[in-house]
């Protein structure tokens, strides 16, 4: 453990000892302070990275329950929630996408054919990553997969290391894989978390079309077309051997058929939730069960053993569970009174709840991790929805706007990933994030404003 690491465990911890001195009503429960102090310290972790995401998210557990802080069932909610499940559920449909070659299939499929010029390549590799968003709910397993299909197609092409083509390649990975598809609710995690607290602690059932409906036009598809701009402005340049495809198209296996097939199946039941109004999650366990059976043999036992990934599904349960623990203790009612105190929301001035409560929501996750940004707030949407009047599900749908509106590459642990992968620098990651927060927050956001409204979830 490094010195900055220690440091930052240091004052995070120290700062939720003050929490347990904080000058509360007299009427406040005995519970209140201790939550928040919890909260304090869980997500402060998570924010500095002082400790592995998984282990500060065990930790939390155990503090909740030594010093009965809430119920066992509400410190233990976020592993009946339908977002764990498709989490859980998205680990193993990733797992099974790579070991039958699935997923390098459709991307070498996509990114190899669009090579003729540098904004054709790029809107390829971003089509891609969009592409296998529908397949693989997990940022970095896409990254994963696409980042060496991207360097073998920039060898093939002519593009050196260090060079601004190459870069630009990059980037279009890594933020192609990250920005667009969190307006597709299984494929990243913080959309899988806010539809787990919608849940939890509102019994709302965000489904798969309306989340698609009512983020993907405006916040992910204009912003993958902005995107591509911008990669083609700061990093374009003249391909030197243009239509060169790069490595041999992969070979479908039978296993990767039989998984297209199932997935396919699982996409067509996603899509027509509003249908047959079954959550997401349960969905994916079910296609993760068929994936997992034996006569299928599409994953086995021993590809567990040789994964990291349900790791996350701590990160994720605990990340559902502090919200819930907030409200139940009282802790998200005292600061949701000095919020509203402060922003005083009013029915009629949707405008201004909406910009509000939206750059709340972005102020707060440069802060926080981008799923705990969504535990921290979550808890006040439902006294911001009846001070400003607003449907609940859209005040929710506002911490969208907050967690992808992303002005540093830190506040991601795709973009870090990729941008690692890739060998290059922060700053030229940065070089896309500050122009496309910027653009977002000065053109993006009033636009979907005006597409809510007309959609009726502002009226």
């Amino acid at each position: 453990m490094t010195r900055q690491n220690l440091l930052f465990i240091l004052l995070v911890s120290v700062a939720a000892g003050l929490v347990l001195f904080l000058p509360v009503p007299p009427e406040t429960g005995a519970k209140v302070l201790p939550a928040l102090a919890l909260t304090v310290f869980t997500v402060g972790l998570w924010a500095t990275g002082g400790l592995p995401e998984y282990y500060t998210s065990l930790i939390f557990f155990v503090l909740a329950l030594v010093f009965a802080i809430a119920p066992a069932d509400v410190v233990f909610s976020g592993f009946r929630s339908s977002a764990f499940w498709l989490i859980a559920g998205g680990v193993v449909i990733g797992m099974a996408a790579n070991r039958t070659g699935l997923g390098r299939f459709l991307a070498h499929a996509f990114v190899s054919r669009l090579n003729k010029s540098y904004p054709q390549l790029i809107s390829g590799i971003v089509f891609g990553a969009v592409i296998l968003a529908f397949l693989i709910p997990a940022a970095i397993a896409r990254i994963i997969i696409l980042m060496p299909i991207a360097f073998g197609l920039a060898d093939q092409l002519g593009f050196e290391k260090g060079s601004k083509g190459r870069t630009g390649m990059v980037l279009a990975v890594t933020f192609g894989s990250f920005f667009v598809p969190l307006t597709i609710l299984p494929a990243n995690l913080p959309n899988v978390v806010l539809a787990g607290v919608a849940d939890g602690l509102y019994d709302i059932k965000i489904t798969y079309g309306l989340y698609l409906l009512m983020n993907f036009p405006i916040t992910g598809a204009l912003k993958g077309i902005i995107l591509v701009a911008l990669i083609c402005f700061f990093f374009g340049e003249k391909i030197p051997h243009p239509g060169s495809k790069g490595d041999a198209a992969p070979r479908l296996s039978t296993e990767g058929l039989r998984l297209a097939i199932i997935v396919g199946l699982t996409l067509t039941v996603w899509a027509t939730d509003f249908i047959h109004g079954i959550a997401p999650g349960w969905v994916a366990i079910v296609t993760a069960i068929i994936c997992l059976a034996p006569g299928l043999g599409v994953i086995g036992p021993s590809d567990f053993r040789k994964d990291t990934s349900f790791q996350t599904l701590f990160f994720v349960a605990a990340v559902l569970a502090v919200g819930n623990v907030a409200a139940t203790s009282g802790a998200g009612a005292l600061i949701a009174d000095a919020l509203l105190t402060l922003t005083h929301f009013a029915p009629g001035n949707t405008v201004y709840a909406y910009g509000v409560f939206s750059g709340i929501s972005i102020v707060i996750c440069l802060f926080a991790t981008l799923p705990g940004t969504i535990a921290v707030l979550a808890p006040f949407a439902g006294e911001v929805a009846e001070a400003s009047g607003l449907p609940l599900v859209t005040v929710l749908m506002m911490l969208v706007n907050g967690f992808s509106t992303v002005f540093f590459p830190y506040q991601s642990a795709p973009l870090l990933i990729g941008i690692r992968m890739g060998g290059v620098s922060i700053a030229d990651g940065m070089r896309l994030t500050l122009p496309l927060a910027l653009i977002a927050v000065a053109v993006l956001l009033p636009m979907n404003f005006l597409w809510w409204q007309w959609l009726g979830f502002l009226n």
